[in-house]
């Protein structure tokens, strides 16, 4: 299971910040200090490093966890922000894939992330289309899209 790490105390907002400013500029390959001993990040470690550092300066907690860890449903459900109820319904309707210990329900947190991004991507979509559909009628009085 992946550990929720609190937002960091504000004390340290300005030296994430500095350092989040450096990793930004950076020109060479972000080095990694282990004992006196410098070691080269490789790209993809170096912009994780530096996504992770930007939500602490935010002061966003932050969840850190393998994308394969399994989780129970209500973990799923405390992730996507709804009810364990109906993550079992999303289950149901083939929507998250979901694998069984015994009788209980387990699913990837890359599965999880995967209906995220797909539900998020869908009501985008669905919500240009409207945008669109109250623009030709007449009806769209806000900010063109």
């Amino acid at each position: 299971m992946p550990r929720a790490v609190d937002a960091v105390v504000a004390v340290s907002a300005a030296k994430l910040q500095q350092a989040l400013t450096a990793l930004q500029e950076a020109q060479s390959p972000t080095q990694l200090a282990i004992d006196g001993q410098l070691v080269d990040l490789p790209p993809e470690v170096s912009d994780a490093i530096t996504d992770l550092i930007g939500r602490f300066a935010d002061g966003d907690g932050v969840l850190v966890g393998s994308i394969g860890a399994m989780l129970t449903t209500s973990q799923a459900a405390d992730l996507l922000g709804i009810s364990r109820t109906y993550v079992v319904r999303l289950i149901d309707a083939g929507k998250i894939p979901v694998e069984y210990r015994g009788t209980h329900r387990r699913i990837r947190v890359k599965d999880v992330v995967a209906y995220l991004d797909t539900s998020r991507r869908d009501r985008a979509e669905k919500l240009t289309a409207l945008a669109h559909l109250s623009d030709r009628t007449g009806q769209y009085d806000g900010d063109r899209f």
